[in-house]
């Protein structure tokens, strides 16, 4: 009896292993299918700009020359000074240097603000005519072909914008102490032009690195209006205005090229039925999970899903339609907040705050995917917001500068400054302390504390117990 069940037993667990094997030999055999060129949707726009409008390859230029002479920050760390931020303080000599030895880069820059669109194709590769700006990066690529996939994109563009875009605030700021407000002006509407040309690729890093030139050229703005707020003539003051103004369009965080990314993973990872459903196929999961890996920095990707666990993967992980589904799902939700003033996320019954992003356990949580490619988007979000908040801070400051131009007297209320405090939908405050105007806003605590300012009342926080200082800046 105990032989006959022992053979039993052997039978079935051979059976199961023959069964099992096949199952692994099958699921080795299968493959992709590159349906949709996603990199290619991605460069739509950038594809569509004519060859004579194209801002790329002059900002490439200018990227050049300014890796020849970079921004002189280590100077101030070896000379124990403190960075300057305005032409009158110890140290701006540093910065007159920089900018002597980039006149004709400025001119560069300014050329390749002005032009219609930006006009580089991503890939995943620098290309022959970007290397001598990315060297060491075109040295190390070998022979291989470019899979095509958005994970594989280069971004190295990013941090060449946001030099030139200080290399502008810096010239901004000296041509507003020298008195010249037509460079000034050109200045400022350059970095806000470079800051909407990031946006030509739908990425959110696109989007941030934006929201952060923005906020540079806002600051300028405040800073220059501080030192000199008769500079700009009401007509240039109006044009500013305009200028701020016509960014509203470009404020919003898009998620579409998060999508394209899950979508490409999807159709390299999974077969395709022809109905939007299939299974996983291991070696290449494999191939791109060590991949996103590598871009995600998340170091829970251990186990690469080797061809072994196919059959089990199978049963327990979801299928590519039910993996899309879900993501879809968790990006429309957030993308419902996208645009809502802040006062009004403050309002709702469920904390925004709330992640729709679940750390990964293993290759078998059925939304491992998802949830390893799920970005932070609540915080994204709010950049957005924060963004919007500062630019009309800037619009309300131009309104209060242009009725001490006019009067002489700074006005008593922002009422018709045409914007509202984001933290309340009501006019920004303006109080005269020690003679000088102190414009602010009631902060994330909604709560007027008579302009006292605390650096984190101008982020989301239930702690805040101050105002938020628009201007003059108080830090």
């Amino acid at each position: 009896m105990v032989k006959h069940i022992m053979k039993w037993c052997v039978g079935v667990f051979v059976g199961f292993v023959l069964v099992y094997g096949a199952w692994v030999g099958i699921a080795m055999t299968r493959s992709a299918t590159i349906s949709v060129d996603y990199v290619a949707k991605l460069n739509e726009t950038a594809s569509a700009v004519p060859e004579e409008d194209r801002a790329w390859p002059i900002y490439r230029d200018a990227s050049i020359a300014l890796k020849e002479h970079e921004m002189p920050s280590s100077v101030f760390y070896d000379n124990d000074l403190e960075e300057p931020e305005w032409p009158s303080e110890e140290g701006w000599a540093y910065f007159e240097t920089w900018l002597q030895e980039h006149i004709d880069t400025l001119a560069l820059v300014r050329t390749g603000a002005n032009k219609d669109g930006f006009g580089l194709i991503l890939q995943g590769r620098v290309q022959e005519e970007d290397k001598e700006l990315w060297p060491a990066q075109f040295a190390s690529q070998n022979d291989e072909p470019y899979d095509g996939s958005v994970l594989s994109i280069l971004l190295p563009q990013l941090a060449e914008m946001r030099q030139m875009t200080k290399l502008l605030a810096c010239d901004a700021k000296s041509a507003a102490f020298t008195g010249d407000a037509e460079r000034c002006l050109l200045d400022i509407e350059s970095m806000l032009f470079i800051g909407t040309h990031m946006r030509e690729h739908p990425f959110l890093i696109s989007d941030l690195v934006c929201f952060s030139m923005y906020g540079l050229a806002f600051k300028t703005i405040g800073e220059i209006l501080e030192h000199v707020p008769t500079l700009f003539s009401q007509q240039q003051f109006a044009q500013l205005e305009r200028t701020l103004i016509h960014l509203d369009d470009s404020l919003g965080l898009r998620l579409i090229g998060e999508r394209y990314l899950m979508y490409d993973l999807l159709q390299r990872v999974y077969t395709d039925n022809g109905n939007g459903d299939g299974n996983i196929i291991p070696l290449e999961s494999g191939q791109m999970l060590q991949e996103a890996e590598f871009s995600t920095g998340d170091s829970s990707v251990t186990s690469l899903t080797p061809a072994l666990f196919a059959p089990i993967i199978d049963v327990f992980a979801s299928s590519r339609k039910e993996l899309r589904e879900e993501y879809d799902r968790r990006m429309d939700i957030m993308e419902q907040y996208i645009g809502v003033p802040l006062y009004e996320l403050m309002a709702l019954p469920n904390a925004f705050g709330e992640q729709l992003h679940e750390a990964p356990s293993s290759t078998i949580d059925p939304y491992f995917l998802v949830n390893l490619l799920m970005p932070a988007l609540d915080q994204a979000i709010l950049q957005g917001e924060y963004t919007r908040a500062k630019r009309d801070a800037t619009l309300a400051t131009l309104y209060a500068a242009q009725v001490f131009n006019k009067t002489g007297e700074w006005p008593t209320d922002l009422a018709s400054a045409g914007v509202v405090d984001a933290w309340s939908g009501a006019p920004f405050l303006i109080k005269m302390k020690n003679g000088s105007p102190v414009l602010y806003s009631v902060g994330s605590n909604q709560t007027d504390n008579g302009g006292e300012h605390r650096k984190d009342a101008q982020k989301w926080s239930a702690v805040s117990t101050g105002d938020w200082v628009v201007w003059p800046s108080p830090e």
